[in-house]
């Protein structure tokens, strides 16, 4: 029974001194269960463990001094959670005893000193203890010295083992005395018998404490020495690294109840595992932060040396460790070691001289950033507790630093909206903490716009707005008879932005509302937008500083391209001429102000516009210049290649855009160019600035490393390393006592966002898409080749993984092989049986209505079309009729229709907006079908298809029709319904299926460019076939219906193409090619007598088209040559020479300076 209270005694003992429960009323118990205090407990100690009494009268005086120290705080916290009145990083006197406290701590001290036994080390570290907190450094580390080796637990320990009982001893992991100068980590790792340091009952991790302790007093007593020599007490506490390694993996993080069944005190102890080794963590903590905040002053964050490793290795293990802590653990000094290790991650991986963009490689985030997340997510639960929603008149700041900071480590890892979404998790969390901050509104309005939510990125910005200007005008009111406040009225505030903030944030918010409104379907929207652009543009002059030229250039060219906008989407004729002439003079003075080579981009563009001020020599000098100052922007690359075209400058063009082309796939494509041509790289990115559109210069095709502003990146990129004669980049200054704003680790707003992965590949899309046109405008359509293949090929390499073909629509199936007759199979034929015969590629200039098709995909011999006739009321359904009827119908069947368009045309408001202005070179040849036919075409079908064919709409419709009977395919009565989907819709997050619409969208248009070249063939089955696979991946294409009806053109069955025409125009209204090509059929009075069409229709129809060119010249179609062409032949054929005269000249003038495609439409009219 002696032995078994002995063990109890040790036991308890021991994990009373372990927990650190030193003001604890019963911190142990009786081996029935009865409680203990601490008098009782070292009573009984001493009587059940005769010849320790030195055990118990050092822990007798740890406690004491323990409640000393606790008595200097205000709360009489144990756990020291006070902050120096200085500020978070000033180190102030913690573990100093408060003068009135030492006289009463100096008895303890020399009892401890007459102290004799054998554990003689563990006299003199609870000497040491006493020795700082008396504030006797010097002694301190004396009496250290004295000790032996601190680090090694086990040797320490075991020296002790001799005067002891087995049972009774201060037991650790160990093999003996002769270890006793041996490190921690050897000793440790080496015994592999030896219990885990989590074990408290065997004394080791009250051994492991007294290390911890002992270097942390050490470091700290050689603190207030060495003042003006951090480096020693650095150095000291990294020697701490081993042993804080092994406690980090030893110590679980949840304790099983058979474990805490012996410390169930009455005193309520707490028997969770941060309680279990309270006193343990304590010192940990106070050790690492410590280290921590010296290593931010003298570590260059930006290297790999020795004392960086050691900082990152500690910053490392204190994350690790905080995930045993509860978020109410000092939480003060907690948040200021986040704050830092934020901090180092965003000076080492995001210096402020480098852009991060990410090309579309890059498909995951860094690694560091999932550390720096954990961060973020520790740091939002330690402020969750420990500060409040502010009242009246108060902020509060910790939240809103830790969202700048949030923004900032985003902005390190390349600012991309893809990976945005944990950002605006942190920035919702923060508006339950803060009344209506501006920092987060501003945040918020950016990242909304980025991440795809543009509609709650307006809303953002509006309320961003309005709460900035309530309080500044709040502000102005009350402070009017205040001298003193004379300063804040005109800048910053508690409660209102700073000037540059507040004018960088309403610039980017036009920015952005200009490009919603030229994206914006709906005509009234689009206009709203514009007009609100012009009003934040209007709010920011207010507060511009004259003085600072580079954010007055940012407002001037965010004016320039807003009138430029306005003129595009006002619509106004009146007005057009006047606003483009302020926006070339707004960006001529943007560049004069402060050069950029967005400035140069949209000067390019200005001069591009057809009118007085058109100069395509001026537009490529300033294209040439944006490439050349930004040589990895492939817009830029883009837009020279189309200039380059318009003025028939085709080798350069053709080499411009095979540069562009390699723009993102190779890390070194450009350095190639430089090296082949023997000239050095200039350019800090290694990218020789020259003229390209002046030689035929190429570059390498391929896939590469994702790069940074061209610079190739790794998953996890290395630190920038800093120039010998750089001055080191320490986290904090070697004097701060309060920490940095993190406001000033954001980097100024971006005049735009950084491109998406989407955004990249749609960008490098409509770049080769431009490719095709100028291949097959000098070439001809045998001359693409195998440029269509490889577009194809491109577009299935890089395409989204998640992204379904098939039709979701109620009318879809998927028709099996075995189901199709044999004229309606296809051979499926692989890329390499194709590529060596000569294939015809080609894609009209205006995109992808009209294209010079050829050879292109070969898709699945067709069944025959189906088409569903217009009808203004989406409710009825009327009888479809068969796109293969040879009845000779009037073509004026559809009144209903017709009347539609009548009406629209006499509503002044009822404007026709375009979602692109796509013509073909050839809209108007009447024999384009007879061209010579090939002998071959590429399966680009095969190339992309990655499941079984599936059939369109278009000509699954045909079982309605009434010439069904006639097919060579039995169908059943009625096609079976859609399998049903593997995750409901509801389910699908809408930025994904946003992104997978997108995806559809432009592989349909790739289909319809494929059409066109098969229909200017004469392959019109192939035309066909394609048409329908570009309805199965997007039915709500209004090409679709647009190419539809140029096929039945083909065929002569013009009934058919006026009521495809006029379902593309229902689908989108403001459509310019299908309103041209109806006008078209409209003006063609010899075919219409031939099909039955009497002369009153004939005259009601030319009027028709009268009117419907007349509001597209004066709206979206104002500069498109084919437009005013047939206006010009509608007045003719009304007997109106003159204006026929005034119409067709300017159609020839916008003809002789059109570039290949249209601007708008491949580039947008703004970045």
């Amino acid at each position: 029974m002696a032995q078994t209270k002995d063990k109890h005694y040790w036991r308890q003992l021991r994990e009373v001194l372990t927990a650190g429960r030193w003001d604890s009323t019963h911190p142990a118990k009786t081996p029935k269960g009865g409680p203990l205090s601490w008098s009782e407990l070292l009573r009984k100690f001493n009587k059940h463990c005769s010849g320790h009494k030195d055990v118990a009268e050092i822990a007798s005086q740890t406690q004491a001094l323990s409640l000393l120290l606790a008595a200097n705080s205000s709360d009489r916290s144990l756990d020291g959670n006070e902050v120096s009145e200085v500020g978070p990083l000033a180190l102030g006197d913690e573990c100093v005893l408060a003068q009135e406290r030492v006289e009463e701590a100096l008895s303890g001290y020399n009892t401890l000193k007459q102290l004799e036994g054998s554990n003689a080390d563990s006299i003199r570290l609870a000497l040491a203890y006493y020795a700082y907190a008396l504030g006797r450094p010097s002694e301190c580390l004396n009496i250290l010295l004295q000790a032996k080796d601190i680090t090694d637990v086990q040797g320490r320990v075991a020296a002790s083992e001799k005067s002891r009982q087995p049972e009774s001893t201060l037991r650790v992991p160990g093999t003996g005395s002769d270890h006793s100068h041996s490190s921690w980590s050897s000793s440790f790792v080496s015994a592999n018998s030896s219990p885990s340091l989590a074990e408290v009952s065997d004394g080791t991790t009250w051994a492991t404490t007294e290390s911890i302790r002992s270097i942390c007093l050490q470091g700290m007593a050689q603190e207030r020495i060495t003042l003006e020599d951090p480096q020693t007490a650095f150095e000291t506490y990294a020697t701490a690294l081993p042993l804080v390694s092994i406690i980090a993996s030893e110590i679980p993080a949840s304790v099983p109840m058979s474990a805490t069944l012996s410390t169930n005190g009455s005193g309520g102890a707490d028997n969770s595992s941060f309680g279990r080794y309270r006193e343990l963590w304590r010192w940990v903590e106070r050790l690492i932060r410590r280290a921590v905040i010296l290593g931010a002053r003298i570590c260059d964050v930006r290297q790999d040396s020795t004392r960086s490793g050691a900082l990152w290795e500690l910053l490392g293990h204190y994350h690790t460790c905080s995930a045993h802590w509860p978020p109410t653990f000092r939480p003060d000094h907690r948040s200021t070691v986040c704050v830092l290790h934020l901090r180092a991650f965003v000076l080492r991986y995001g210096p402020a001289s480098v852009t991060s963009t990410t090309t579309s490689g890059d498909a995951k985030p860094h690694r560091w950033i999932s550390t720096a997340r954990s961060v973020i997510q520790e740091y939002r639960a330690i402020l969750s507790v420990s500060t409040r929603f502010p009242r009246a008149g108060e902020h509060n700041t910790k939240v809103e630093d830790l969202v700048d900071l949030s923004v900032a480590v985003w902005e390190a890892d390349g600012a991309v909206g893809e990976y945005a979404g944990w950002v605006i998790d942190v920035l919702w969390w923060a508006t339950r903490l803060t009344f209506n901050s501006f920092r987060v509104f501003r945040h918020m309005s950016r990242l909304f716009y980025v991440s795809g939510d543009p509609e709650l990125a307006k809303r953002v910005l509006r309320l961003y707005v309005q709460v900035v200007s309530k309080s500044r005008e709040a502000r102005m009111a009350s402070g009017n008879s205040e001298q003193h406040n004379a300063e804040s009225l005109l800048g910053v505030g508690t409660d209102t932005d700073t000037d540059r903030d507040w004018v960088q944030t309403l610039v980017q918010g036009a920015r952005m509302l200009c490009r919603l409104a030229l994206t914006e379907g709906d005509y009234g929207q689009a206009l709203e937008e514009a007009k609100e652009a012009g009003v934040m543009l209007e709010k920011a002059k207010l507060r511009l500083d004259a003085g600072d030229k580079e954010l007055g250039a940012s407002v001037q060219l965010a004016e320039g391209i807003w009138q430029s906008v306005m003129a595009q989407t006002e619509r106004e004729p009146l007005t057009r001429t006047d606003r483009l002439s302020t926006s070339l003079s707004l960006l001529l003075g943007s560049l004069e102000t402060f050069e950029t080579p967005s400035a140069h981009y949209h000067l390019a563009l200005a001069y591009t516009r057809p009118g007085s001020s058109q100069n395509l020599q001026t537009a490529i000098t300033h294209a040439r210049a944006a490439v050349e100052a930004e040589p990895h922007e492939i817009r830029y690359w883009h837009l020279l290649g189309l200039l380059l075209s318009a003025i028939e400058d085709w080798t350069a063009a053709r080499a411009v855009l095979e540069v562009g082309a390699g723009v993102g796939e190779t890390d070194d494509a450009d350095d190639n160019v430089a090296t082949q041509n023997g000239t050095p790289s200039t350019d800090a990115d290694g990218i020789q600035a020259r003229d390209y559109a002046a030689q035929d210069s190429t570059a390498p095709n391929g896939n590469g490393a994702p790069a940074i502003n061209g610079r190739a990146i790794s998953p996890d990129p290395k630190p920038v390393t800093p120039e010998p004669e750089e001055s080191p980049k320490t986290v904090i200054g070697k004097d701060d006592a309060q920490l940095p704003p993190s406001s000033a680790l954001l980097r100024p707003l971006p005049e735009r966002p950084t491109a998406s992965h989407q955004e990249i590949f749609e960008h490098a899309l409509q770049l080769r898409m431009t490719q095709l046109t100028l291949v097959e405008h000098v070439e001809g359509p045998e001359g693409a080749g195998d440029r269509w293949v490889e577009v194809f090929q491109w577009f299935s390499e890089r395409r989204e993984v998640g992204m379904d073909d098939r039709r979701r629509s109620i009318d879809s199936r998927r028709v099996s092989e075995d189901l199709r007759p044999p004229s309606t199979s296809f051979e499926r034929r692989s890329t390499a049986d194709v590529t060596d015969k000569p294939l015809s590629t080609v894609y009209s200039h205006q995109s992808n209505q009209d294209v010079h098709p050829d050879h292109i995909p070969m898709p699945p011999t067709p069944i025959p079309i189906t088409v569903t006739p217009a009808s203004p009321d989406e409710g009825v359904h009327e009888k479809r009729s068969s796109s293969f009827e040879d009845n000779k119908t009037d073509i004026s069947r559809g009144k209903k229709v017709k009347e539609v368009l009548r009406n629209r045309v006499h509503k002044g408001q009822e404007r026709i907006t375009t979602i692109s202005k796509k013509i073909g070179h050839n809209v108007a040849r009447q024999r384009s079908t007879h061209l010579k036919r090939s002998a071959s075409a590429p399966d680009l079908h095969a190339v992309l298809s990655e499941t079984s064919y599936q059939a369109s709409s278009i000509h699954l419709r045909q079982y309605l029709s009434i010439h069904s009977s006639q097919q060579d395919l039995s169908l059943p009565e009625a096609p079976p319904p859609p399998p049903p989907s593997q995750q409901s819709p509801s389910l699908i997050p809408e930025k994904a299926n946003s992104r997978a619409a997108k995806d559809r969208r432009l592989l349909s248009n790739l289909w319809l460019m494929s059409s066109a070249t098969f229909r200017r063939l004469g392959k019109i089955e192939q035309a066909r076939g394609a048409i329908q696979e570009a309805e199965v991946r997007d039915e709500h294409n209004a090409v679709v219906w647009v190419q539809l009806g140029l096929y039945h053109l083909a065929l002569n069955n013009e009934r058919h193409a006026v009521e495809a025409f006029q379902k593309a125009l229902f689908i989108s209204p403001d459509d310019v090619p299908a309103t041209i090509h109806l006008c078209r059929i409209y003006l063609s009075p010899s075919s219409q007598k031939a099909h039955g069409v009497s002369p009153r229709t004939i005259t009601d129809n030319v009027d028709l088209a009268v009117g419907l060119l007349s509001d597209l010249t004066r709206g979206v179609g104002w500069d498109v040559p084919e437009a005013w062409y047939f206006l010009g032949k509608a007045y003719g054929l009304q007997g109106r020479k003159d204006r026929e005269r005034e119409c067709l000249c300017y159609a020839l003038t916008l003809t002789e300076t059109r570039p290949l495609r249209d601007v708008g439409t491949a580039l947008g009219w703004c970045l």
